[in-house]
């Protein structure tokens, strides 16, 4: 059977939710819009998404673990010669990758069992989609490995992130004579990537009285600052769009990742990007995706080893001028390499080469369609609170039961409640 063409000729649908989701199908979705592309955004446990996936040529499965409904709707689509996109933007597909997370829940080993169950799922729906589009050069050759065709679609900014920005940056308070370098984690797993800096902040705390640390987010710095201590602030996990304030107060970003780590190594140039919005210029480890991101000395330094980290630390602690140069320079290099236009257009060549790979017909009219949303200066709406928090918890839980089982829905009510009394009783922290 042929594929009419359709009115909305691209799908974008997520299994999770959080940043994830935000920057893999939310950003995309912008894009698209920007190019005056017709496209739907959905969630999997949407109970409309068999309809809207009725009228794709283009399913973009972002993080969508495999089970029976989803089995069906992979199945629907490719017998209609519609083409399905697995989404890739960690090692989420590859088990073998489990024993490098640093999830402070593993211990719990019905959470440690249920990761690794959702593991073989994400590898099961790759393995059915036709195609696969990876957030980093690391990740699409990891996939290519596996014999799946595989196309890089790098993590950028939205023009709702980008206003954020530029807000924050005009209306930073003035810092004195301190000098703030920062790290911000966006999830509890990134204790050991803080080690790889870690003796040279604590170098750097006791050679420059001037500087502080402040660490944003969801991280564990350890006990052994002995006096340095007082010079470690400690913010709370932020929503993203109160982050760009939090990032502009900074003077140094650090982005540290364990180069031995296959997970830390799939991560994206996402740190550097957002610190670049605000003017703040990012110390990072040379991973696949900082060493695209990142040209040593000019907009960032690339370090692996505590002297290096050392020495470009103490460089821009030094000389302010320097961080204004290289943090200026990063700002320029986000806007020309991850504004959402730039990406707007990469993104529409990726999936027509993929659809014309599989004889997909898109009805696309991207350059008229891109001047016009250009030239008019038109914001776009935001996606809203509503999609963002959505699906509600009962919705998840239904959607388990429904395609999961009782077994699956039970570990996950499980899990829910043993992080909600972790404060009180911690999980055992894992050594390694």
């Amino acid at each position: 059977m042929r594929l009419e063409i359709n009115q909305h000729p691209i799908l974008i649908l997520s299994g999770v939710q959080g940043d994830t989701r935000r920057y893999r199908t939310f950003h995309p979705y912008e894009q698209l819009q920007l190019a005056g592309v017709d496209c739907q955004l959905s969630h999997v446990t949407d109970p409309d998404l068999p309809a809207k996936a009725a009228d794709a040529s283009l399913v973009i499965l972002h993080r969508v673990a495999h089970d029976r409904f989803v089995e069906r709707l992979i199945r629907s689509i490719q017998d209609r010669s519609g083409a399905c996109i697995c989404d890739v933007d960690d090692l989420v597909f590859d088990t073998a990758a489990f024993p490098w997370i640093d999830a402070p829940d593993f211990p719990d080993p019905w959470r440690a069992s249920l990761y690794q169950e959702d593991m073989r799922r994400n590898s099961l729906t790759l393995d059915k989609c036709q195609a696969v589009i990876a957030s980093t050069g690391y990740l699409s050759e990891r996939v290519r490995r596996l014999g799946k065709p595989v196309w890089v679609h790098r993590n950028s900014f939205s023009l709702e992130m980008l206003a954020l920005s530029q807000a924050a940056a005009q209306t930073r308070p003035p810092s004195g004579d301190r000098v703030i370098i920062g790290y911000a984690s966006g999830t509890p797993t990134h204790d050991r990537d803080f080690e790889v800096a870690k003796p040279a902040l604590q170098s750097i705390l006791r050679s420059y009285p001037q500087t502080e640390l402040w660490i944003v987010g969801r991280l564990n710095p350890g006990k052994d600052w002995g006096a340095l201590e007082s010079r470690i602030r400690l913010h709370k996990f932020v929503p993203w769009r109160r982050l760009p304030n939090l990032l502009a107060r900074f003077d140094i970003n650090l982005a540290p990742l364990r180069m031995d780590n296959p997970f830390a190594q799939s991560k994206s140039e996402i740190k550097y990007m957002e610190a670049a919005l605000v003017r703040v210029p990012t110390v990072a480890s040379p991973t696949d995706a900082f060493r695209y991101a990142i040209r040593p000395g000019e907009n960032g330094f690339l370090v692996a080893s505590q002297a290096e980290w050392t020495e470009a630390l103490a460089k821009l602690v030094e000389h302010a001028e320097l961080r204004r140069a290289i943090g200026e320079e990063a700002h320029l290099d986000a806007l020309r390499r991850y504004h959402p236009t730039v990406r707007s257009a990469e993104l529409l060549t990726t999936l027509e080469q993929i659809a014309a790979q599989h004889g997909v017909p898109l009805p696309l009219q991207p350059e008229a369609a891109s001047r016009r949303a250009v030239s008019s200066g038109k914001v776009l709406p935001a996606i809203g609170l509503e999609a963002e928090h959505s699906p509600t918890l009962a919705r998840r839980a239904l959607y388990s039961l429904r395609h999961r089982g009782v077994r699956t829905l039970l570990i996950q009510i499980w899990i829910y409640f043993r992080r909600l009394l972790a404060p009180v009783f911690p999980f055992r922290k894992i050594t390694q």
